[in-house]
């Protein structure tokens, strides 16, 4: 006679809690990667923008340096080209899009290689710290 093997069935409570747990951590996790690449890529553009308003500030600054350059070589008054400080040197701001500004400083030098030296090539950012969320006020 042939012996029978009681094999007990398949319980699948555990396994169906198991796969519904993993499939939720996965849709989960498909959401999060979804939103950080849109965080990166609301950020990169943020980036370019500021690049390329850069490279405009950085075109203009060359343009301005090559005006004072040609002034000093002609032997012109280089006060038309920007303000002058107690030092001799010329000063220009340069404003962009977006409140980004560019200053430039370039000092006359009679001798040298050079017809000048540059003291200062600074970009910045016009910030209006009044507006905007107020965070805390300083009262409890």
């Amino acid at each position: 006679m042939m012996e029978r093997h009681n094999v007990p069935p398949i319980r699948s409570g555990a396994l169906t809690l198991l796969i519904a747990l993993a499939a939720i951590c996965l849709a989960v996790l498909a959401v999060l990667s979804l939103t950080t690449a849109q965080a990166d890529l609301s950020l990169a553009e943020k980036a370019l923008d500021r690049f390329s308003q850069d490279a405009a500030l950085e075109n203009e600054g060359q343009q301005w340096l090559a005006q004072l350059d040609a002034a000093l070589a002609a032997g012109q008054d280089t006060a038309a080209l920007g303000q002058t400080g107690e030092d001799g040197a010329v000063t220009t701001t340069l404003t962009g899009e977006g409140g980004r500004t560019l200053t430039i400083a370039a000092l006359p030098t009679p001798q040298g290689p050079g017809r000048y030296t540059l003291t200062r090539w600074q970009y910045g950012q016009e910030r209006d710290f009044d507006q905007g969320p107020q965070l805390w006020d300083g009262s409890f």
